[in-house]
């Protein structure tokens, strides 16, 4: 797969310069740009009763979502927060550090970020900020004609991208999509409509891997610097939000930022602690129907469901940290070892020798071999199927029936991510609450989004605990306020410095060192 997206990118930037000036059929119309919102319609009263019996409130998500739900999991949600009320005070790069620091003048000791990296290595400070927020914030045409292989091997481009080329390579990816700068519409001799443009598709059309590429991409100019990387879903099982005894997978959710090991032996194994930051990609450009008032659109209520679901799941894997897995399928019948091995199934297991032996005597009759040969019970059943007259054509296939799937049915070995040691990075020791960190990102769009989860409000939706004393009126850690940054364009030179200022004072706070902090 990884194959294939190179090959594509490769063949889409050859000639791609040119292609952008010779009509060709229209693509798509863009739809109008939407974003979810959020305001408070309905009766706080019953949402407050609604949130009294929580498996109802998340069992009912399965089904379909309303305004009630937020209000009754009591989510306050504060959109277009500056940068400085996101990030705690002395963390957050001065907008001095655009300048290149060789000319600029001396900061103040107020305006100097105090960067103490736990991870061991040089802090990041000025220089290593400007290199790639200079290139960020060059202008898309002259930054796409410096991408290697976009002018046809005409020569270099006009600059040189040093650690943004991976960036642009795939941002040009998503302009052909997303970028209508360049539309043009004609009419040919046969009246048919043509088009000269970037873009060869409309947004709502795109892959989803450009996003998530893009973003990663992105993000990874400010997780570097910080001896940070950038961690995928291996499983789907990774993604699963513990409610008590329930699982919820939560959709949308692509990496985290984790940061390196400090030991040289587990960083050599690829070792990596945290996770520090979600990365939340989502598709969905339409957000209510013509009769949906702004705010209770289902997929508005569902982005906003799920990037708190995105948040907790967070805040459970950080609260992992020196604990051991308890799996859930522990004791259960399906994975004992009477079951496994048919101990109290006799019958069950007559009946699935009988299967078998039947099965192998009609394929040995078959291809002349013994009916008795290779047969184990305990093990995969296989057969010879030539395909030809010589020997060297036989193939060997597995056999699976329904008795041997049932035989050989096995739990998942954990919900656990592999090569990942749990830490909670960047909490104080003895601090009752974790903020947690999002970048969230729809259209070509990404913004930052802080929730502060208290420990007790975690615990009760871990585990339960304390719910018979839960009063949703009185508890005040109960209480999830989102506060959300603007939404930053990615086209826009200026934004995406803005949202690399922001994500590298949420990385330098993280990562603060605590006894210099």
């Amino acid at each position: 797969m990884v194959g294939l997206r190179h090959v594509f990118k490769e063949a889409s930037m050859a000639g791609a310069k040119a292609a952008d000036a010779h009509p060709r059929p229209a693509p798509a119309r863009p739809r109008p740009l939407d974003f979810p919102h959020y305001q408070v319609h309905g009766d706080i009263e019953a949402a407050q009763q609604y949130a009294r019996d929580l498996n109802r409130l998340f069992l009912g998500l399965e089904k379909g979502v309303s305004p009630l739900d937020i209000e009754g999991l009591n989510i306050t949600l504060l959109g277009e927060v500056p940068l400085d009320r996101m990030v705690p005070e002395g963390y957050l790069p001065p907008k001095a550090w655009f300048e290149d620091p060789s000319t600029t003048i001396q900061l103040s000791s107020a305006e100097e970020v105090i960067t103490n990296p736990n991870s061991g290595k040089g802090r990041p400070g000025h220089k290593e900020f400007h290199t790639p927020a200079k290139e960020l914030r060059y202008h898309n045409d002259v930054c796409f004609d410096s991408i290697p292989g976009r002018l046809g091997g005409k020569g270099p481009g006009p600059v040189k991208l040093s650690h943004t080329s991976k960036f642009y390579q795939n941002l040009l990816l998503m302009a052909e999509s997303w970028d209508t700068s360049k539309d043009h519409y004609t009419m040919d001799e046969e009246g048919k409509e043509m088009y000269t443009g970037r873009r060869y598709g409309a947004g709502h059309e795109m892959p989803p891997h450009y996003r998530e590429d893009t973003i990663s991409a992105f993000v990874e100019l400010c997780a570097w610097p910080f001896q940070c990387n950038i961690q995928l879903p291996r499983l789907s099982v990774n993604r699963n939000l513990q409610f008590q005894d329930r699982y919820f997978l939560i959709h949308g959710i692509m990496s985290t930022v984790c940061r390196n090991s400090t030991d040289r032996q587990k960083a050599r194994r690829g070792i990596l602690e945290g996770p520090l930051v979600g990365i939340q990609c989502r598709n969905a450009t339409e957000f209510r129907t013509a009769r949906d008032r702004v705010g209770e659109g289902k997929e508005e209520i569902l982005h906003h469901l799920l990037e708190v679901g995105a948040a907790v799941l967070l805040a459970q894997k950080r609260a992992r940290e020196g604990k051991k897995e308890d799996k859930p399928w522990n004791d259960k019948y399906w994975t004992n070892a009477k079951r496994r091995h048919l101990g109290e199934l006799g019958g069950y297991r007559q009946d699935f020798e009988t299967d078998v032996k039947a099965r192998m005597e009609i394929q040995a009759d078959e291809f002349g071999l013994d009916p008795m040969d290779g047969v184990k019970m305990e093990k995969k059943i296989s057969k010879a199927k030539y395909r030809g007259k010589n020997a060297k054509d036989a193939k060997k296939t597995t056999y699976v029936g329904p008795h041997l799937a049932y035989w050989n049915t096995k739990p998942p070995e954990s919900l656990w991510e592999p090569k990942v040691e749990y830490r909670m990075i960047g909490k104080e020791p003895g601090a009752g609450v974790d903020h947690i960190y999002l970048i969230s990102s729809l259209n070509h769009h990404i913004s930052i989004v802080n929730i502060p989860i208290d420990d007790r409000y975690l615990d009760f939706i871990t585990h339960g605990s304390k719910q018979a004393d839960f009063d949703p009126s009185t508890q005040e850690w109960w209480l999830l306020e989102v506060k959300r940054s603007k939404w930053y364009d990615l086209f826009d030179p200026d934004d995406r410095g803005e949202a690399m200022r922001g994500i590298w004072g949420v990385m330098a706070w993280l990562m603060r060192d605590f006894g210099k902090a």
